[in-house]
């Protein structure tokens, strides 16, 4: 087995996993979110997660969507403008179940 193929499987192990963690946190907050009558929850992904390299990823979000059931899973990357002139990106995983 070539290292490509190697360190390829050992990523999306590594995805798989977070992917099941996050499926079964998000679970609670979504269905939390339904209750008080929302549409949609949106998760920012915060600067200091440990997690965001892996939270970025397309495949991630892929297979966060299989998980859901039904419930629509997009990636956002929103522009922010700061207080002294700049910008920045605030980014979100998004679940929506009402179109």
């Amino acid at each position: 087995m070539s290292l490509v193929v190697n360190l390829k499987e050992l990523q999306e192990k590594a995805i798989d996993e977070k992917v099941l963690e996050y499926a079964s946190e998000m679970e609670g907050a979504i269905t939390e979110s339904a209750a008080k009558g929302y549409s949609g929850y949106k998760y920012q992904i915060r600067y200091d997660n440990p997690d965001k390299h892996i939270m970025y990823s397309k495949l991630f979000t892929e297979k966060l969507q299989e998980l859901m059931d039904g419930v629509k899973v997009e990636f956002k990357a929103e522009e922010r403008k700061s207080l002294l002139g700049g910008s920045y990106h605030e980014h979100y995983i998004h679940f929506k179940w009402n179109d």
